[in-house]
């Protein structure tokens, strides 16, 4: 019985991870749209969503951008319960 091993050495990744990290590394976002995005009315998720990027990035984003950021507790007030009926 002949137990051969043959040890393969190899420094360079295939063509399609190095095409696929490429491709994800260079799709870069500008503040600047992301803060269009949302002074044109859609929310901090839909901007990530659009954008490809993690909610997180998508606030870093638009605040870099000078962007306020809408508070929404505000939107919310005197929303969220029913009027209280008198009597």
């Amino acid at each position: 019985m002949n137990n051969e091993y043959q040890v393969i050495t190899s420094t360079s990744e295939p063509e399609s991870v190095t095409a696929a990290t490429t491709a994800v590394t260079s799709t870069a976002v500008s503040p600047e749209t992301a803060g269009q995005l949302y002074a044109g009315g859609k929310s901090v998720l839909e901007v990530a969503q659009a954008c490809g990027v993690t909610y997180g990035k998508a606030r870093r984003l638009i605040r870099e951008s000078g962007t306020p950021i809408r508070d929404a507790s505000s939107r919310l007030k005197g929303r969220t319960r029913r009027p209280r009926s008198a009597g």
